[in-house]
């Protein structure tokens, strides 16, 4: 018996339909019908996720634990700590973010999402480097007109 599987008897134990726990989850009830029905591992930050709702050991539905048997997991925030996450986050780019994007071009916002994406998947090193680029390139390629618009939105 695999992991979907697994996950399958320790719904039924705990009287608990997919469509429930993919609620509980915040994933598509067809993402955890296809774990059961192929038999697969779940993947780690949703074991995560599953095994705290359902007080399950993540072994038993993950395969790609990266914690010791008998080792803390890391403790999810609550409903309200993730409100409270999502909005300062939104009240961030809101208040600065907006205000720098609406000083470029409707032209430009495919290249700005582009640029975020890209940012997105760079690893650690990858960020830090680049970080390190931006920095020696703004010394000598600052314009001072948004400089001051950037000034402005702080």
């Amino acid at each position: 018996m695999g992991y979907g599987q697994n996950l399958k008897n320790i719904l039924d134990e705990n009287g608990m339909t997919v469509k429930e726990l993919a609620k509980k989850v915040g994933i598509a009830p067809t993402t955890l019908y296809s774990i059961i029905q192929r038999d697969t591992a779940v993947r780690f930050d949703t074991a995560l996720k599953i095994s705290h709702i359902l007080n399950i050991p993540i072994n038993s539905i993950c395969k790609d634990n990266p914690y010791e048997p008998g080792e803390t997991l890391p403790i999810l925030p609550s409903d309200n700590e993730k409100l409270m996450i999502n909005l300062q986050k939104k009240a961030y780019f809101s208040d600065r973010t907006i205000k720098l994007i609406k000083n470029f071009d409707y032209k430009e916002f495919s290249t700005i999402d582009q640029l975020i994406a890209n940012f997105f998947v760079l690893n650690d090193t990858a960020r830090s480097d680049l970080f390190e680029y931006i920095k020696i390139m703004k010394k000598s390629h600052t314009d001072p007109a948004r400089q001051k618009i950037l000034d402005e939105t702080e």
